[in-house]
């Protein structure tokens, strides 16, 4: 029998052992794969945040020197840097993100620092670097948490992809908060240390790299311990000397204000500036008992219209509005509009010899009759403009208002040189000559400048990058010349105001003063070639001042101003040259003609005029004695003074005043008032006719004379009244009266 067949069964291999940590590092290899992939193509899916644009907010003088910097809208100050600053770059390196021009954006190893030693408990440190820093400044504040950090640092690496590394760190000290409203490095250097933040030393660069990390906890004027241990231990850290003092101080970086309404070159003077700003509060502090509080003052160049100085108010940290602004405030003119009422009488057939009335007079107003009187009440009988403009005479003013110009042609003459007046010729009346319109400092100072420049217009130029336009000839440079002599003629305001020693200068200089009625506000204005000056003295509260005037409030600043200013020149100053066609005529000064040889030698006096004006002088009324006849208007004056050798009174003549009746005045209404005596009904008959020879008719009134005067008896209704003269002027009004 066969033997048995046998097989041999050969066994399957092995299963290969699952390698499982071969898998966990495929895995982990793919991801880092992945992740670097992602991290690499950041850039083409995120977008950076937008880089502030750096604003240039900074304020300087003509020289150069740092005046200020321009808030921004939230209240910061700011100014951008341009260039690096390389020791401020080291410092905030060491203090922030010491491997930032290691990393693209985020500091892995600070990241997996910050990691562990959360999970130990330990310090809490920070891995954002400079550039996250950066995208969190630039984004709208956020709540912090993982989602924002991871934004943060994504925004970071698209910011590395798209700038450099010192762009980066340029746009970070344009815009990081360095605590007291300063924003930007720039800024910072200016307030704490009074210097660029090129040129900080390295002690100071790295106060302000202390800074960014907490700048309210560590604000070097309230905490200084705490800023300086900060600082010290970023300078350890970069081996620097550590012994330095912190050397912070606040210093003032709030630009002019009320003069840069835009950053740039002023073409104010600092050093100017604050010389006239400590001589106008020496003065107002002289003048505290009489209720001052403040003062304003401008400087013109007459040259080339720039504005030197502009102080808004002598005393800016009062608590009595040191903070408003004195030059750019519209306050009562007072008597500063003077010489444009006596410029337009030039234009209209005056001249500076021309005399006129200084009598009390009654005067149409826009609501009502009144009768202004003079700052000091006295009265000088017929004066030439000459002294009437010099020694700021109330009625000659309003007179030649009344007499040579219109409301209406005064008004548009002083909005052509800049003051921007409100309403209308209605509203202001004869008034206006005597200042009830409301001028603010610079306008009227700007306006002096062109009577300065001989009516040559030149717009204000307040930075020194505005172009220098041509003048605009806006007025007569004769009559201009006329003005200015005037003002800066000594002799003609002795009758008023003496020797004042606040308009007596080394040099020829003309000015004028302005006190408002009640005295809340007085002001010196006036003019050398070179320079043009305007002071106001008041209470930004509008308080009166008791007993201040324009020579005693504002003429002492004026005075030291133009001291100064000779000094500023650094030569003497110099007085408007006069034209050519001014010729100098010796006149009488009681009749506004030229001169005889019987003429009184204390009335003789020279006087400029044009070849117009000499044409049209008029002939001397002198009576058979050689005396000077007045007509009606001067009887009182010419009754209370004892000037009979000079003048003679002729009652009869007419003043040449419109005849019009000015007391009822037509249209008015009148009512009897049972308190007075006799219930009111008896009011005294006023006109411009003359009085000795005026004879009153009514139909419906009785007529009545009562020592000397004329009265009408009044009882209700409406009553016409008609006035007449032996040389033959008429004049007639209607009015109402009621019970």
């Amino acid at each position: 029998m066969p033997a048995a067949a046998t097989s041999t069964l050969t066994p399957p291999p092995p299963a290969p052992r699952r390698r499982w940590w071969r898998w966990l590092a495929g895995t982990c290899a793919a991801g880092l794969l992945l992740g670097m992939i992602t991290w690499q193509t950041v850039p083409l899916w995120v977008e950076p945040p937008a880089l502030p644009t750096a604003q240039n907010r900074l304020v300087t003088d003509r020289n150069g020197q740092v005046l200020g910097l321009l808030p921004l809208a939230d209240g910061y100050r700011h100014q951008g840097l341009t260039e690096l600053p390389q020791e401020l770059a080291r410092c905030l390196m060491a203090a922030e993100d010491k491997r930032f021009y290691n990393h693209s954006g985020v500091d892995w190893g600070a990241v997996a620092r910050a990691a562990w030693n959360r999970l130990r408990g330990t310090s809490r440190s920070g891995a954002s670097t400079l550039t996250m820093q950066l995208a969190k400044l630039c984004n709208p504040p956020a709540q912090r948490n993982y989602s924002t950090k991871i934004k943060e640092a994504l925004q970071a690496r698209a910011l590395e992809h798209r700038y450099n590394k010192q762009e980066l760190l340029l746009a970070y000290l344009n815009t990081a908060d360095f605590g007291n409203q300063c924003r930007g490095a720039e800024a910072a250097a200016l307030f704490y240390f009074g210097k660029h933040a090129a040129d900080l030393q390295t002690h100071e660069a790295a106060l302000l790299a202390a800074l960014v990390q907490a700048p309210g906890r560590l604000n070097p004027l309230r905490r200084p311990q705490a800023a300086l241990k900060r600082r010290n231990s970023i300078l350890q850290h970069m081996g620097a000397d550590t012994t330095a003092p912190l050397g912070v101080a606040a210093h003032s970086i709030i630009a002019p204000r009320y003069v840069a309404a835009a950053p740039g070159q002023l073409t104010l003077d600092a050093a100017l500036q604050r010389d006239i700003q400590a001589i106008a509060a020496d003065e107002v502090n002289k003048l505290r008992r009489h209720n001052v509080s403040q003062a304003a003052v401008v400087v013109i160049d007459n040259r080339s219209g720039e504005l030197l100085a502009a102080v808004p108010a002598a005393h800016p940290d009062s608590e009595r509005g040191g903070q408003l602004n004195g030059f750019g405030t519209p306050r009562s003119a007072g008597s500063t509009l003077k010489p444009f009422v006596f410029l337009q009488a030039f234009g209209a057939g005056a001249w500076p010899g021309t005399i006129m009335a200084d009598v009390p007079t009654l005067y149409h107003s826009a609501d009502g009759i009144r009768a202004p009187g003079n700052y000091n009440n006295l009265y000088l009988g017929p004066i030439t403009i000459r002294q009437a403009l010099a020694c700021s005479q109330n009625i000659p003013a309003m007179e030649a208002l009344n007499r040579f110009g219109s409301i209406k042609g005064l008004l548009q003459l002083l909005r052509s040189l800049g003051m921007n007046l409100q309403g209308d010729a209605a509203e202001y009346g004869l008034g206006l000559a005597i200042g009830n319109a409301h001028v603010n400092l610079l306008q009227l100072t700007h306006a002096y400048s062109t009577l300065a420049r001989g009516g040559a217009k030149l717009p204000l130029r307040t930075h020194t990058q505005m172009a220098t336009e041509a003048t605009e000839q806006v007025l007569n440079p004769l009559h201009c010349y006329q003005i200015a002599h005037i003002l800066s003629d000594p002799s003609a305001r002795t009758a008023t105001f003496h020797e004042a020693s606040a308009l007596s200068f080394p040099f020829r200089c003309a000015a004028k003063t302005g006190t408002s009625s009640d005295f809340r506000d007085n002001w010196c204005c006036g003019f050398t070639a070179e320079f043009t000056v305007g002071v106001w003295v008041g209470n930004f509260d509008n308080s009166p001042m008791q007993q201040v005037s324009g020579i005693s409030g504002a003429g002492p600043i004026f005075h030291r101003v133009m001291l100064r200013l000779q000094e500023y020149h650094q030569a003497p100053l110099s007085f408007p040259e006069k034209p050519k066609e001014l010729t100098v005529l010796q006149i009488d000064t009681r009749t506004g003609t030229i001169a005889t040889p019987e003429t009184p030698r204390r009335c003789l006096a020279d006087e400029l005029a044009t070849p117009e004006q000499r044409a049209a002088l008029p002939e001397a009324h002198l009576d058979d004695r050689g005396r000077a006849v007045l007509d009606a208007r001067y009887a009182e004056w010419f009754n209370k003074t004892k000037h009979g050798r000079l003048f003679a009174l002729d009652a009869t003549a007419h003043s040449g005043r419109r005849p019009t009746i000015l007391i009822p005045a037509h249209g008015t209404v009148v009512r009897l008032d049972p308190t007075l005596p006799h219930g009111g009904r008896y009011i005294e008959l006023r006109s411009t006719l003359p009085a000795a020879t005026t004879r009153w008719e009514s139909t419906t009134l009785r007529i009545e004379q009562r020592a000397g005067k004329t009265y009408a008896v009044l009882t209700p209704g409406q009553h016409t009244l008609r006035a007449s003269s032996d040389n033959g002027l008429q004049a007639a009004s209607t009015f109402t009266v009621r019970e």
